[in-house]
């Protein structure tokens, strides 16, 4: 019988399969006992200087560039997105956030009025869903907190708008 090694080196294409992967004598030196369900394989030991067989992976085409074959990277410009204000009232309200960031919306956390052990679930799952989509997250002012999905910011016009909504409280205004 095949041990998982063997098959496995079979898998990986390192040996061939009809080579054998084993010695058939036990470490006593004599033969093991002849197991008749199972044929039998003679050891044949590969010259001096000769290894496994080598497999190289096919070479895959190269993606042709997107923009008309110039071949040059352009970069990715900030979205500038409205800001929805969500004002954390239950642990259900995570989800809005959610979906919020996933539709690569801006989201300004309202917890000013929340109790601490909610508020403190809510940063944990905000912190662990900006870090899996790269997104940033700041505190904008006491019990605020602003959740920006990825390669989005938030405009000076935007950024007015929600101080004078009273809840953005940060310097930067201007």
């Amino acid at each position: 019988m095949s041990s998982l090694f063997s098959k496995a080196l079979i898998y990986l294409g390192l040996v061939d399969e009809d080579q054998p992967h084993g010695n058939t004598e036990h470490s006593s030196g004599g033969p093991g006992p002849v197991d008749s369900s199972q044929p039998q394989r003679r050891v044949i030991e590969a010259p001096a200087g000769v290894e496994g067989r080598r497999v190289d992976p096919p070479s895959a085409p190269r993606p042709q560039p997107l923009d008309g074959g110039s071949g040059q990277v352009r970069p990715i410009l900030p979205v500038e997105a409205p800001t929805s204000i969500v004002i954390v009232e239950e642990f259900g309200d995570a989800k809005v956030l959610a979906d919020r960031v996933r539709d690569r919306t801006p989201v300004v956390l309202d917890m000013r009025e929340t109790e601490s052990d909610l508020v403190r679930r809510v940063v944990d799952f905000s912190s662990g869903l900006i870090y899996a989509l790269d997104g940033t997250m700041r505190r904008v002012g006491t019990g605020l907190v602003l959740v920006l999905p990825p390669r989005v910011s938030l405009s000076r016009d935007e950024k007015r708008r929600l101080a004078s909504a009273g809840v953005y409280e940060l310097d930067d205004v201007d």
